[in-house]
C-alpha cells in the first residue's frame, strides 16, 4: 500500500511539473543552421502592453550625468528630445543639442557593446535577436509608445485603398501592374529598405517574411527612410512606385507633397486608428535595456515613469500615440 501511494505521489509531482510550462516570446526565424553545440541562449522578453491605466509614479529625477544614456532609431529622435526636456529642464535646442541617436541597427550594436543603457527602437530583427543571444547576456524588450507600419505611394497614383493580401502579393511578386489594383496599366515599381533598418524589420515581422519576400536590386532599397520618400514622390520615377515606412517619420518628421500614405484593408492610419487598433499594421517603439538594470535603477525609474500617464504625456507632446488613454 505504502509504494502504491509513493508511485500516486511521483506521478501527481510529475503532472504538476509539466503544467508549470510556458512558451518563451517568439523570434523572427533565421537562416542560420549552426554546427555547434547548442548553448542556452540569453532570454529576451516582450512586455505586453498595458490594459490598465497606469500607477501614480514620481517623476525621477536626474541630472545630465545620471540621465542613463540614450540611444535609438531616427524616427524616435523627438521622443528622447522630449524626455531630455521633461526630466532635465532643457529647451528644445538644448535637448536636440543633447540627443544623439544612430539609428535602429547602430543602436542595438551600441546597446549590446555597452555604449548606452538604453535604446528606443522599433522591434528586434532575426539579426538583432541573435546579437542579444550571442552576447550571453538577457535583454527586456517593452514597447512604450504605439505606432504603425504604413504604405506610401506617389500623389498622382489613383490607388487610395490596398487590401492586405494585395501587399503581400505585391511584395511576394505575384501582383506587379497598377491595372490589378484599380490602377492605370503601368508595372509597380515596389521600393523595400535594408535588412536590420526598423521598417524592414517591421516589413518581414507584418507583412510578409524575408523567406518569401521578392529580391529587390540595391537601387529599390534606399538606406535612408528620407530617401524612400524621394523616390517615391519624384514627379517621373515615383509615380508607378510604392514603397513603407513608419507612421510617425512618414506623417510628420519627414513628409512630400509628392507622395501619400493609403489605407490598408479600407482604414486609413490615423492616431485614431493607431490607438484603438483599427489600422491592421499597428506595432510601437520599444525600449530595449539589459536585464541587470532593476526597477529601481536609473534605467527602471525612468521607464516607470515614461510608461505612467505623465510619461505618456510627454511622448503624446511629442507627437507619438500614447499607450492607452489619457486623462
Amino acid at each position: 500500500m505504502k509504494k502504491l501511494s509513493a508511485l500516486l505521489a511521483l506521478l501527481l509531482s510529475m503532472a504538476l511539473l509539466a503544467g508549470c510550462h510556458t512558451d518563451a516570446p517568439e523570434k523572427p526565424e533565421t537562416n542560420d543552421t549552426p554546427d555547434t553545440p547548442e548553448q542556452e541562449q540569453t532570454e529576451t522578453v516582450v512586455d505586453p502592453e498595458p490594459d490598465t491605466e497606469p500607477e501614480a509614479v514620481e517623476t525621477p529625477v536626474f541630472d545630465e550625468k545620471t540621465l542613463p544614456l540614450l540611444d535609438g532609431s531616427t524616427a524616435t529622435i523627438p521622443l528622447s528630445e522630449g524626455i531630455v526636456q521633461a526630466l532635465l529642464g532643457y529647451d528644445a535646442a538644448e535637448a536636440q543639442a543633447f540627443v544623439k541617436h544612430n539609428t535602429t541597427h547602430n543602436a542595438y550594436v551600441n546597446l549590446i557593446d555597452g555604449k548606452c543603457d538604453l535604446i528606443f527602437v522599433t522591434p528586434p530583427s532575426a539579426d538583432e535577436y541573435a546579437m542579444m543571444d550571442d552576447s550571453g547576456r538577457k535583454f527586456e524588450v517593452e514597447r512604450i509608445v504605439k505606432d504603425a507600419f504604413v504604405f506610401m505611394v506617389n500623389k498622382d497614383n489613383p490607388v487610395e485603398d490596398i487590401s492586405l493580401e494585395d501587399l503581400q502579393k505585391i511584395y511576394k511578386g505575384e501582383i506587379t501592374n497598377w491595372k490589378e489594383l484599380g490602377g492605370s496599366d503601368e508595372p509597380i515599381k515596389a521600393f523595400q529598405r535594408p535588412d536590420n533598418s526598423g521598417s524592414q524589420t517591421l516589413m518581414y515581422k507584418l507583412v510578409v517574411p524575408a523567406d518569401e519576400i521578392a529580391p529587390a536590386p540595391t537601387e529599390m532599397r534606399p538606406g535612408g527612410m528620407d530617401d524612400l520618400v524621394d523616390a517615391v514622390s519624384d514627379y517621373d520615377e515615383g509615380l508607378h512606385s510604392i514603397g513603407y515606412s513608419v507612421y510617425y517619420y512618414a506623417s510628420g518628421m519627414y513628409t512630400d507633397p509628392g507622395s501619400k500614405m493609403i489605407a490598408v484593408d479600407g482604414v486609413y492610419p490615423t492616431d485614431e486608428t493607431i490607438a484603438d487598433g483599427s489600422y491592421p499594421l499597428t506595432d510601437g517603439y520599444y525600449a530595449v535595456y539589459d536585464a541587470e538594470h532593476g526597477e529601481n535603477s536609473p534605467v527602471g525609474r525612468l521607464l516607470a515613469w515614461l510608461r505612467s500617464e505623465n510619461g505618456q504625456k510627454v511622448a503624446q507632446a511629442s507627437g507619438y500615440v500614447p499607450l492607452m488613454p489619457l486623462n
